[in-house]
């Protein structure tokens, strides 16, 4: 599982791989606690090329009645993405990437009990395969839409901390992974390679999502 993430302005070769998107990449809002519901930068295309919008972490189908199912469509299961009601739709035409300058998971402390927060991070920006929906009526009138991330199962560091991670991709897949055909789509998320991972326990202000700070992100 995903349940938050940071994100920030992306400054290293990987902007290069989006010429068009460079000063959107660039200008991100800092964001160090991302957590459901609240609006991410993701790199989409609405069918005149990448754009980089805002849009609200929780996948809203139009079919949706309640805006509370975003609670359960923050991530997509690799397994079930394309035959689940909620987001069979998305995966056949509406994919997008992520950037994320990482994102976190939890530990059990043996000490008290008590959940510690795990800063899991590349030397580089990673970049999570997602799916999106457009605007919906459930939210407020100025919303772009809304994202999902595909996760999948762990490895390497983050296999200690939890059975699932996003599902990641190379940004120079980004045209590629948005029009292809959902048989292509998947054989690109059974051919991912994560990058090599690092991890280091932070803060449990992190557990609380209004705190959103870089102070978040220095090692305990």
């Amino acid at each position: 599982m995903c349940g938050r993430f940071v994100q920030t302005p992306i400054r290293d070769a990987d902007a290069r791989a989006f010429p068009q998107l460079v000063g959107d990449l660039l200008s991100m809002p800092p964001s160090y606690n991302l957590a459901p519901t609240q609006r991410a930068t993701v790199v989409l295309d609405r069918g005149e090329g990448l754009i980089a919008q805002r849009l609200a972490w929780g996948l809203l189908p139009f079919w949706a009645k309640a805006k509370g199912l975003q609670g359960s469509t923050i991530n997509a299961r690799i397994e079930t993405v394309a035959t689940k009601p909620a987001f069979r739709s998305a995966f056949k035409a509406r994919r997008c990437l992520i950037p994320m300058a990482g994102y976190y998971e939890w530990s059990v402390s043996a000490d008290d009990g008590k959940k510690d927060p795990w800063f899991i991070h590349a030397a580089t920006p990673l970049w999570a395969a997602g799916l999106w929906e457009d605007s919906s009526k459930l939210l407020g009138e100025d919303n772009l839409g809304t994202f999902t991330v595909i996760t999948g199962d762990s490895s390497g560091v983050s296999a200690d901390l939890h059975d699932r991670m996003p599902v990641w991709l190379a940004p120079g897949q980004a045209e590629e992974w948005m029009k292809a055909d959902a048989d292509g789509a998947m054989a690109m998320l059974l051919a991912s390679e994560p990058p090599a991972m690092e991890a280091y326990r932070v803060s449990r202000a992190v557990n609380t999502p209004r705190n959103d700070t870089e102070a978040l992100l220095e090692a305990v």
